[in-house]
């Protein structure tokens, strides 16, 4: 059995960055790359890189797209024997870097991840409650969210993924008490009407979280655990190249470092070192 389940998104990243300052409205001279990506299964390549027994749940389509996830997965270590082939397309992540390497806005197209279900979870329910640690992101309908939390709650990790979609996360907590979350000050501000740090943990916490690790970029993180509240610098590897990832390192390493018997702090701080390798390369996943 697996050590780690991650059940997630996994699709193609189509990423276009500038070659000088962007102008909107027009068209901007850049470089366009088209690789593997998907918040879980990034989560699931970065620990099998890390060297982590891993597995992933997810859905591609049965098109090409879906075939060089499946492969490129299976090649870095990923178990992908959970993975279903759907009728939906792959999906699909569309970026738009400035020359600085930041996002200027991205596109998700998701609908594979509709084919998620609760019944998929279901079929999997031994090797989820068998896992030392599940995590999940927020890709997922929030009815296969709470079916996870059912098995697994005590050791699941939340990714938020995004501002929309971190909203299903407080939805989820709103009767179920979940072991960790991840997200980043621009969802905590929306979930919680605050950017002051303090009152963020405190209303996570009241509405169910157990343990918080909050993302604030090139500040590092906010860790909160039983109400202790510390701060991890960021542990950037050189110059920033591209964002793009940045989070699914975190917790990937946030994971590995747990799986490893480290504290919270010492596994968030593991998090910011593999968050810093991934930025200051054109990767968007270690290796």
């Amino acid at each position: 059995m697996a050590d780690v389940i991650v059940i997630g998104a996994a699709n193609i990243d189509i990423k276009a960055k500038t070659k000088e300052a962007s102008r909107l409205g027009t068209s901007n001279p850049g470089v366009v790359s088209l690789t593997v990506g998907g918040v879980g299964r990034n989560i699931a390549h970065n620990l099998a890189w890390l060297g982590a027994d891993v597995a992933l749940i997810s859905a591609v389509g049965d098109d090409a797209h879906g075939q060089t996830i499946l492969k490129r997965s299976r090649d870095i270590g990923i178990d992908m024997t959970r993975v279903a082939a759907v009728s939906a397309e792959t999906g699909t992540y569309l970026a738009v870097l400035n020359c600085d390497g930041e996002l200027i806005t991205a596109l998700s197209d998701m609908r594979a991840c509709d084919h998620i279900t609760p019944a998929m979870i279901a079929a999997n329910m031994h090797d989820i409650t068998s896992a030392r640690f599940v995590v999940a992101d927020c890709n997922l309908p929030i009815e296969t969210l709470r079916a996870i939390a059912d098995l697994a709650a005590e050791k699941l990790v939340i990714e938020p993924v995004s501002v929309p979609k971190s909203v299903k996360m407080i939805e989820l907590l709103k009767n179920r008490k979940v072991f960790l979350a991840s997200p980043n000050f621009d969802q905590i501000d929306i979930l919680a009407g605050t950017r002051d740090i303090s009152d963020a943990f405190e209303f996570l916490h009241r509405n169910g979280l157990t343990n918080a690790v909050v993302h604030v970029g090139s500040e590092g993180a906010f860790v909160s655990t039983e109400g202790e509240i510390e701060h991890v610098a960021a542990q950037s590897a050189g110059t920033v190249v591209d964002v793009t990832g940045a989070g699914d390192a975190a917790v990937a390493g946030l994971v590995y470092g747990l799986l490893q018997g480290h504290t919270l702090v010492e596994a968030a701080a593991f998090g910011q070192q593999m968050a810093g390798r991934v930025i200051a390369s054109n990767d968007s996943t270690l290796g």
